[in-house]
């Protein structure tokens, strides 16, 4: 009997301690001394029976969320907010159902969000993008607490936009590219068509772009062009960007031959692929042989040629498709002078580039004159339009005297007037129409 009383008297001075210890503390805590009450707290986080209690982590994360809001204090305790949330954290482990936090009033949640986005606000106006992100990153894990547990007077939530797209924009200013994405992207998961959220989609697909991240790409750019299909050429040159960063040149002429067999291009499409193979990637351009080079251009100009004929009044079309064909020419008639001597073979191999030049000859004479002819009858024109329309006069008149001069002891040789007559034409045009 005396050692069961013995024990009972030793557990009842266990709880008197600690009743006494959590006076102290809120004591200290209700005169706003909250350095006294962090003491305190801290001796209950020590304490080996406290520390298994939900009160002890509440009182603690209460104190630190004081410590965090009071500007003077937190820089004497630079990491208070990070402690107040672990207690808070380690609180809700102990009391799932949060009763005890209910109970109080919730004012250290509202003061460690409040303040932690007062404190990013002030960074992010000075431009302290670390800072500032720091701050909204606690802001966030606050405002998610807050959303998850259904503490706010709207009840349960999911995002808080304004602080995660503060966060997001400061972590893409301190140069924290997947912090900046991961918070971008979860803004664009609830497709929000707000034109100022625009710029979130193109820093998502730059992203994905680098990380090689084809399914991310892929769902993101198919998001950005449902919200916002009035800029359908900037999705499709970031969809180009992809293809030419993470595929080889000729593996992109491939999808856009397959993709044009299949009927699913555009305009806008087209232009883009046509652009892309017109101005490819110089690493990789270097890489292939001549005939692959000419491939690339060949798809170039098949692509404007399509463009052209769904759009025929962009007359800037058929002349970039001429100018390519124009380009082949060029490179076929460095092969015809690279091909001196009188051998059978040397003049075997001429011919066949003559007769290849003949072609591709006709080919951007059919679409600079297309060119020509619709920037021509343009009224107004802009300086694009004018310089192209000048060049395109020299391109042609190079041509015909070309065409001309080949007809010379030939069959073809009553062709010589036609072609001269187009060559005196065209040349007498010269900077006509330069702005």
């Amino acid at each position: 009997m005396k050692k069961v009383f013995l024990s009972f008297l030793l557990s009842s001075a266990a709880l008197l301690a600690l009743s006494q210890n959590y006076t102290a503390v809120m004591l200290n805590y209700t005169t706003q001394k909250f350095e006294d009450a962090k003491k305190e707290a801290d001796k209950l986080i020590s304490d080996p029976k406290a520390n298994t209690k939900a009160e002890t982590f509440l009182w603690k994360y209460k104190i630190y969320s004081e410590l965090f809001a009071d500007s003077s204090l937190n820089i004497k305790y630079p990491d208070a907010g990070k402690q107040a949330i672990d207690a808070l954290n380690q609180y809700v482990e102990k009391e799932p159902d949060l009763k005890q936090l209910k109970d109080d009033g919730l004012r250290g949640v509202s003061v460690l969000y409040g303040q932690s986005f007062n404190y990013g606000r002030n960074f992010f106006q000075k431009s302290d993008w670390q800072n500032a992100f720091n701050s909204f990153s606690m802001c966030q894990q606050v405002s998610e607490f807050i959303g998850k547990h259904g503490l706010s007077t709207s009840g349960k939530y999911t995002i808080d936009t304004t602080v995660v797209l503060y966060a997001g924009y400061a972590a893409q200013n301190a140069g924290k590219a997947a912090e900046a994405a991961s918070r971008y992207k979860s803004l664009a998961d609830w497709k929000i068509n707000d034109k100022d959220f625009e710029d979130i989609y193109k820093f998502i697909l730059d992203y994905d772009t680098k990380q090689k991240d084809e399914a991310s790409f892929k769902k993101y750019e198919a998001i950005a062009k449902e919200l916002f299909p009035q800029d359908m050429a900037l999705w499709n040159q970031f969809d180009m960007n992809y293809m030419s960063s993470n595929s080889s040149l000729l593996d992109i002429v491939a999808k856009y031959k397959s993709d044009d067999a299949a009927g699913k291009l555009k305009e806008d499409d087209y232009i883009t692929y046509a652009e892309s193979f017109a101005s490819p990637d110089k690493t990789q351009l270097n890489q292939l042989d001549s005939l692959q080079k000419s491939t690339i251009k060949m798809a170039a100009a098949d692509a404007f040629m399509k463009a052209f004929n769904l759009n025929n009044k962009a007359g800037l079309y058929a002349f970039n498709a001429g100018v390519l064909y124009y380009s082949v020419f060029g490179d076929l008639d460095d092969r015809f002078y690279g091909l001196r001597g009188e051998s059978a073979d040397l003049k075997a191999q001429r011919e066949a580039v003559v007769k290849q030049q003949q072609e591709v000859a006709s080919k951007a004479i059919e679409w600079l004159e297309k060119g020509y002819n619709t920037l021509k009858t343009k009224d107004p024109r802009d300086k694009s339009e004018s310089n192209s329309l000048n060049r395109s006069v020299d391109y042609l008149a190079n041509l015909y005297v070309w065409k001309r001069d080949k007809t010379k002891g030939t069959a073809n040789a009553k062709d010589y007037d036609t072609y001269d007559a187009k060559y005196k034409l065209y040349d007498g045009e010269h900077d006509k129409y330069k702005q």
